[in-house]
């Protein structure tokens, strides 16, 4: 699709909708700020088989604004990622921006990303996190999340991570294009190169609603974030064989010096426990994370697709949406 022509919009607003429904009113607001500030958008929703009414909200909602609005429907919920490369496939201007439903960072920013956008200053933009109104727990997984890509997967990335993207239509191809499954969408984000330029901001506490990103939703995402951009893991554990290997040598010496001392109870119990206690937590620790790549090695065989679409349709020129 984006290698069709571009038509007269030259402005995309996507927006992926899980669980969203409480939000709807206050988005189409927030996103009607930006097109008074930069002229005129379309909106790609993109319905990630979320539970709730968002999209028959959404429906609704679009009547009272003059927006050009496409609704991609997935089969069922694919998680944010293969949401996100559903509704890039689906965009046609010159510029997008990606913001989330619950609206924590500042209309100003994504307003700054379509006109630097348009400038031609860079192809991707990426809203820095200097600080965050969000409870304890979730600032702390994200303080491990971020520690653990700045160490091992990209130096460049900010301290507090990065929320907001703003996108030139080339940057959005060269997304679409990657094929994996099981993959990071903020890390392919910044795998794919181009100028990248961060913008900082502080971001609001949640307006209303619970977050649906549950904590085996963080944890999938450090998993997919780990195995799909770096060898790290194999590294650590390739390094922990090398010394608990030295350190099984030197207890075994030590034990065999007790003993030729006369030093030991029971010989060569000691030595017994030693060894297999490193040697199985080694064994179980190695199988873990080589099970893990070789996991989504597999998945990537298998061929299957990212997401399913049940139904693209525009709000306006179809009065039933099969809601």
């Amino acid at each position: 699709m984006m290698d069709q022509q571009i038509g007269r919009f030259s402005r995309t607003v996507v927006v992926p909708i899980y669980k969203s429904q409480d939000h709807i009113p206050k988005l189409f607001e927030y996103i009607q700020q930006i097109g008074n500030a930069v002229g005129e958008v379309e909106i790609v929703f993109v319905i990630d088989g979320t539970p709730d009414n968002s999209e028959q909200r959404i429906y609704l909602e679009a009547k009272k604004y003059a927006f050009k609005i496409k609704v991609v429907r997935l089969s069922r919920n694919f998680g944010v990622g293969p949401a996100l490369h559903a509704a890039l496939n689906h965009v046609e201007t010159s510029s997008l921006v990606i913001i989330g439903a619950d609206l924590q960072e500042p209309v100003e920013m994504y307003i700054d990303f379509f006109r630097r956008l348009e400038s031609g200053e860079a192809d991707v933009f990426l809203g820095e996190r200097l600080s965050r109104d969000d409870p304890f727990s979730m600032r702390f997984f994200s303080a491990i999340f971020w520690w653990v890509n700045r160490k091992f997967i990209n130096s460049d990335t900010p301290k507090g991570g990065f929320d907001g993207v703003g996108l030139s239509a080339k940057a959005s191809k060269t997304l679409i294009e990657l094929p994996e499954l099981n993959t990071s969408f903020t890390s392919q984000l910044q795998w794919i190169g181009y100028k990248q330029v961060f913008v900082p901001f502080h971001r609001v506490r949640r307006q209303s609603g619970k977050s649906s990103w549950t904590f085996r939703r963080k944890v999938k995402l450090f998993a997919d974030t780990v195995y799909g951009f770096t060898g790290a893991p194999i590294a650590i554990l390739t390094i922990l064989g090398v010394v608990s290997t030295v350190l099984m040598v030197v207890v075994l010496f030590a034990t065999l010096f007790a003993s030729l001392m006369g030093w030991m109870v029971v010989p060569g119990y000691a030595t017994i426990v030693i060894l297999s206690t490193l040697g199985q937590s080694v064994t179980i620790m190695g199988l873990g994370i080589l099970g893990g790549y070789i996991h989504r090695s597999f998945e990537n065989t298998k061929g299957r697709p990212r997401f399913v679409i049940e139904k693209v349709y525009e709000i306006g020129q179809s009065e039933s949406p099969g809601i």
